[in-house]
């Protein structure tokens, strides 16, 4: 099987390419892997890797062209994106991808995607349908903000981000004047969540809307990423999440970030896509990589409820290359 991963260069886009490792297409697949830039660790992580491109960044509207340039030219069966940047474009253009190439993309159809990237439609869905999260409301409505949750601290995030940047706890009415950061419409205010339990928990759902598998990891998260983790068996963690994911019914693997705060479990964002710990849920054997290439394209079912509890810790390693394998 030939498949593609985007966004080389990140720590999601390599989770999914050790993830992939970790599966049983590791030894027979081969792996074409793209970035926006001639230098990405994940050029150089396996021997599977078969091609090395260099395409244009996700806004660029020459990207989706190259995506499928390349899916044609290697009978590309399925695609992963790596990159937080890609999955808008991705998702979107991912029925053109399919018709002229055959391709895959593993992500959930537009709408959902959009929901989950933008902070504030993730929170106008949950409100909608009585779901748990964190009051949230537009920069410019603040002074009602500040009034209707009783004042601070609160949190300040940007609507649409990643990798935890501009995230701010704000304690007055001037750290929240002086740490603006963007426009009005491009800044959320959320309710703070006093608790140092957090958790990540990856909802995998078929093509029904089902949960069919749900992991839950208390992490240590830093620069954007977990780089500590321990997966546990809470039980109310994991009937939560799957309450979530059937809810909005993803197509594929769904990333729920919550804080349980004074015994009640609070989700405070999502992700509508792979995670950077995918090779760490692997590991401990609920691969959903491999499940979405078994369900998704190979129309097989699958079951991922037999993981096991564990720990992981993140450091660096290195790869190794010559000058002739970076790509041009």
């Amino acid at each position: 099987m030939n498949i593609m991963v985007t966004g080389a260069g990140s720590t999601m886009g390599q989770s999914v390419i050790k993830a992939l490792l970790f599966s049983k297409y590791g030894k027979s697949m081969n792996l074409y892997v793209t970035n926006s830039e001639p230098l990405g660790a994940g050029y150089f992580m396996t021997d599977r890797i078969r091609g090395r491109y260099i395409v244009p960044v996700a806004k660029d509207h020459a990207y989706v062209d190259a995506i499928i340039k390349i899916c044609r030219e290697h009978q590309i069966r399925a695609v992963f994106s790596g990159t937080e940047h890609e999955i808008r474009a991705l998702s979107a253009a991912s029925e053109r991808i399919y018709d002229e190439t055959g391709a895959k993309v593993m992500l959930s159809r537009s709408e959902i995607v959009e929901m989950g990237t933008d902070k504030y439609k993730t929170y106008l869905f949950f409100k909608k349908r009585g779901l748990c999260f964190p009051k949230t409301a537009l920069y410019k409505d603040y002074k009602n903000f500040i009034h209707e949750i009783g004042g601070f601290p609160i949190f300040m995030k940007p609507r649409i981000s990643s990798a935890s940047r501009n995230i701010y706890v704000i304690r007055n009415e001037k750290e929240l004047i002086e740490k603006k950061f963007d426009d009005d419409d491009r800044i959320i205010l959320q309710e703070y969540l006093d608790s140092d339990i957090e958790y990540t928990v990856e909802v995998f759902c078929d093509k029904s809307g089902k949960a069919v598998g749900v992991i839950p990891m208390k992490r240590k998260l830093e620069y954007g990423m977990s780089i500590f983790g321990e997966i546990d068996c809470n039980e109310n963690v994991i009937d939560e999440c799957k309450k979530i994911g059937e809810e909005i019914k993803p197509e594929g693997a769904l990333n729920i970030q919550l804080k349980i705060v004074g015994g009640k479990i609070v989700p405070f964002e999502i992700n509508t896509r792979f995670s950077s710990t995918e090779c760490v849920r692997a590991h401990y054997g609920f691969n959903a990589v491999e499940a979405a290439i078994d369900h998704y394209i190979l129309d097989m079912p699958v079951e991922l409820n037999k993981w096991r509890t564990g720990m992981f810790i993140r450091y660096w390693e290195e790869c190794y290359f010559e000058n002739a394998d970076i790509p041009k």
